[in-house]
């Protein structure tokens, strides 16, 4: 018997520590490392496609803003008739087809049918519109603020995945751990009862075993779930269907990291979106200002005419310069321009107020490093001397100088410490993760 205890022990105590190096296997393509997975979600995920609709879209709204520099060209063709005197005589005109004989005052007073077929060509350039000069200007501000802000929502998702893609390792590691903890209590629980028949144990001692294993069963169905949980959840990252498998296959080990000594976050590109959608408010607010100023505008038409369709008897042209400067329009655009300034000013401190909140957070990132550090190096110890008391007490059992209970209570606090230790790796895996998001400097100019 006490040969049996000790070979299962040291089975246990092997079987827990091996699974700090344990890799995942799996075949096919639900194997994914850390960077395909990254790779996948940066062309997959939905808020990333949905961040770089909005820059092509802010990219329109600036075509749109356009007008204030390039021509407008519009060309139109339309039919007319009419017996109107004075539509009747006008046409005759503009295809330049009047004689003598169209001045008969019968003729002028009952022209008759005529009939018109027009084409014209309209071209009108803007020369000083101040107003939309400013749209321009802020047009292209909130297209280089809709850029950075796509840029930092694929840093974010990154960092949503690197969290899950180890959370997903974590939760798969804890599976095992319990389930290899399972089964030697399973042992341990059959070599109980085979005891107890043959007088060597207690009623209680095998009890006290059954409950442990009960214990195990709920621990290994909520761990389980869990694994589901998070295999949902960087399948939706990535975009795919969420009720695909995923093994990963980098190891749950502590990943490389060295601080940038940054102290600010001026330079991170969701904070220059917001220094760009800033001016944009300051520029659309000018815009807003520029309208009580005139317009000056040139145009010119071409115009062709004739009585038959397809024909293009005779052709004229206009060309001008129009100023326009609407004085009071019932205070619509002081009323619009005061809106723009408060919004302006609502901006301003908002932008202030995130900069001091994100500057806090990346403070606290900072902090969170070293506490998750210490915590992983505390831990390594703890699982260390867990399976040396597991060892320890594995033999005094051995040889009689152990009850059951203690036994069962160093088993499971070596699988306690263990998980502990995987769980204070992802912890800092987490906060590293974190602070280089905060501490992260837009690649663009």
């Amino acid at each position: 018997m006490n040969r049996k205890l000790l070979k299962h022990g040291l089975a246990v105590c092997l079987v827990l520590a091996g699974l700090l190096t344990h890799a995942q296997e799996s075949a096919g393509d639900a194997v994914f490392s850390l960077d395909e997975a990254l790779n996948l979600a940066s062309e997959n995920n939905r808020e990333v496609q949905k961040a770089l609709a909005d820059v092509e879209a802010a990219k329109g709204g600036n075509q749109q803003a356009l007008a204030a520099f390039l021509p407008s060209v519009e060309l139109s063709s339309g039919y007319t008739t009419s017996n109107d005197p004075l539509y009747a005589f006008g046409f005759k005109l503009q295809q330049q087809n009047v004689t003598m004989a169209d001045f008969d005052p019968a003729v002028i007073n009952s022209p008759g049918q005529t009939n018109q077929f027009g084409t014209q060509v309209m071209i009108e350039q803007p020369l000083i519109n101040l107003d939309a000069w400013a749209g321009k200007g802020a047009a292209n501000n909130q297209v280089k603020a809709t850029e950075r802000k796509t840029e930092y929502t694929i840093e974010q998702i990154s960092f949503m995945v690197k969290q899950t893609y180890y959370g997903l390792q974590l939760a798969q590691n804890r599976v095992q751990v319990m389930t290899k903890a399972q089964a030697a209590t399973d042992s341990y629980l059959k070599m109980a009862e085979d005891n107890l028949q043959q007088g060597y144990l207690k009623e209680a001692d095998v009890m006290a075993i059954r409950v442990r294993q009960y214990e195990q069963v709920a621990m290994v169905q909520e761990a389980e779930n869990n694994v589901k949980s998070m295999t949902e959840m960087l399948n939706f990252l990535m975009g795919r269907d969420i009720t695909l498998p995923i093994q990963v296959s980098d190891s749950i080990t502590q990943v490389a990291f060295s601080f940038n000594n940054a102290t600010s976050i001026l330079n991170r590109s969701d904070v220059l979106a917001m220094q760009h959608g800033l001016e944009a408010h300051k520029k659309l607010s000018k815009s807003d200002l520029y309208k009580f100023a005139p317009r000056v505008n040139a145009f010119g038409a071409y115009n062709m005419y004739d009585a038959d369709f397809g024909g293009f008897g005779a052709d004229s042209y206009m060309v001008g310069v129009k100023l326009q400067w609407r004085v009071f329009n019932g205070g619509r655009n002081i009323g619009k321009y005061n809106q723009s300034k408060a919004s302006y000013n609502k901006a301003q401190i908002a932008y202030q107020d995130y900069l001091e909140k994100e500057n806090m957070e990346l403070s606290k990132a900072s902090r969170a490093i070293a506490v998750a550090e210490s915590q992983m190096v505390t831990y390594n110890l703890a699982a260390e001397e867990a399976l040396e008391s597991l060892r320890i007490r594995t033999n005094r059992y051995n040889q009689g100088m152990e009850k059951t209970s203690d036994l069962l209570m160093a088993e499971t606090k070596a699988e306690e410490s263990l998980l502990k230790k995987l769980n204070a790796i992802y912890n800092y895996n987490v906060a590293v993760f974190k602070y280089q998001l905060l501490a992260s400097e837009s690649s663009q100019n």
